[in-house]
């Protein structure tokens, strides 16, 4: 009886708040979210995958159950999925067109650390690549005039490390050279190598001073190199 009770209670519930249950299940476990999904067929129905959180799924998944999930995710085209597969691609599996395909596609989806990703690896391959991933980059629409101590880019810039600690890295990317662009930033120019006080400034927050933006990304992809160079596999 209290089952049948309960069937009808969820039946009679909307679509989108099925979904919003099935949501909630997920940021707390991967397995409350399948036990939910087979409690009853109206959950089945309103399983939405492209919107799902992964939070609770590691980074690079072993688990049976993960892989299976995150594959279900991806096929959704969950903007996380995407951006996970991405970076995967580019800089462990060596297979980067097909990474950036996959980054490109998160960043049309709004995923903060696929622009962030995928904006400043543009600006790494440059020429052309280098203005469209400035384009890129600017729909983050950090506060001016200083961005280094933006939240935003704090948060990509721990989820970067978090990802690159959890997997082989096999490419590393040449940072850019910056070019002259006329203004009076008083941001310092960073050899194009690691250095302690890369990895230094990558971990802080940093005052990078004001500059315009050609500067600060170019200043920003630089350090990424360098993180992606300390966990590169010999």
């Amino acid at each position: 009886m209290t089952t049948n009770f309960t069937s009808y209670i969820v039946t009679s519930l909307p679509e989108h708040m099925l979904s919003e249950i099935l949501k909630h299940a997920a940021s707390n476990s991967i397995a409350d979210f399948i036990n939910v999904k087979l409690c009853c067929k109206a959950f089945e129905r309103a399983s939405n995958y492209e919107n799902v959180s992964m939070e609770k799924v590691s980074l690079v998944p072993w688990r049976k159950c993960e892989k299976g999930f995150q594959k279900r995710c991806k096929a959704a085209n969950n903007a996380e999925a995407l951006y996970r597969k991405g970076m995967i691609n580019c800089f462990s599996r060596r297979k980067s067109e097909s990474g950036l395909r996959y980054l490109k596609k998160a960043t049309e989806k709004g995923h903060v650390e696929a622009v962030y990703t995928y904006g400043i690896i543009l600006i790494c391959l440059g020429g052309e690549l280098r203005k469209q991933g400035l384009r890129v980059l600017s729909s983050l629409h950090l506060p001016k005039p200083n961005k280094g101590n933006s939240r935003m880019i704090a948060s990509c810039r721990s989820k970067t490390e978090k990802f690159l600690r959890c997997m082989w890295v096999h490419v590393a990317l040449t940072g850019p050279k910056g070019i002259c662009c006329n203004c009076d930033c008083d941001i310092e120019e960073k050899p194009n190598h690691s250095t302690p006080s890369e990895c230094q400034a990558w971990d802080a927050s940093n005052d990078v001073g004001h500059c315009c933006d050609y500067c600060f990304w170019d200043r920003e992809a630089n350090l990424f190199c360098s993180l992606l160079r300390k966990y590169l596999v010999n």
